[in-house]
């Protein structure tokens, strides 16, 4: 698997909305082979309850979330962006202000950027498969003892595409689109 240089990503931004709602920065200025990836949402785990049964004779296994709460989101157009606060020890899920729509040639996969693991946080990201489309979704830990604020709209990630040799399956799982939680239970698809 090979990256995906800046100019093959840009032009696929173009011409095949690869990423949308891509920031000037990254469109007119991006470094490396990855593009930089901004904070849309920040939301916190208010109730617990979550499980992931194996899959057995009744077919894929049952899934079950956490509930969650949002607690600042980006706004377009606004000059100033809303602050939230990452407390020591805890954990967030956030949600990217982008749009991806992975074609079956690529996967990416998302890094946590330098500034966030300087300050004491640690993004938990998973591989983007081929057919997914929609805001992406991480899970964001302060090991730190000492809050860290985050700026909506602050760049949080750096995602690089890899090329797909041979032959993939188009995502299709419950979390398509940005989903933050399965609130209820559901069964795999």
């Amino acid at each position: 698997m090979c990256v995906i240089g800046i100019d093959e990503v840009l032009r696929r931004v173009k011409d095949q909305k690869l990423i949308e709602n891509l920031s000037e920065r990254e469109l007119n200025n991006p470094e490396g082979v990855g593009v930089d990836l901004r904070l849309g949402e920040v939301h916190e785990i208010i109730e617990g309850g979550a499980f992931i049964e194996a899959d057995g004779p009744a077919g894929l296994g049952l899934r079950k979330g956490v509930k969650t709460r949002l607690l600042a989101e980006f706004k377009k157009g606004r000059k100033k962006q809303q602050i939230v606060e990452i407390e020591p020890s805890k954990y967030y899920l956030l949600k990217t202000v982008e749009i991806t729509n992975t074609p079956k040639d690529l996967i990416s996969i998302p890094y946590g950027r330098a500034s966030l693991m300087k300050s004491g946080l640690f993004l938990i990201a998973s591989k983007v498969d081929p057919g997914y489309s929609g805001h992406l979704v991480f899970g964001l830990k302060n090991f730190s003892d000492f809050p860290v604020r985050l700026q909506m709209g602050a760049r949080v990630c750096n995602l690089a595409f890899h090329k797909v040799e041979g032959e993939s399956v188009m995502y299709r799982g419950q979390h398509m689109g940005g989903r933050i939680a399965i609130e209820k239970e559901e069964r795999q698809v």
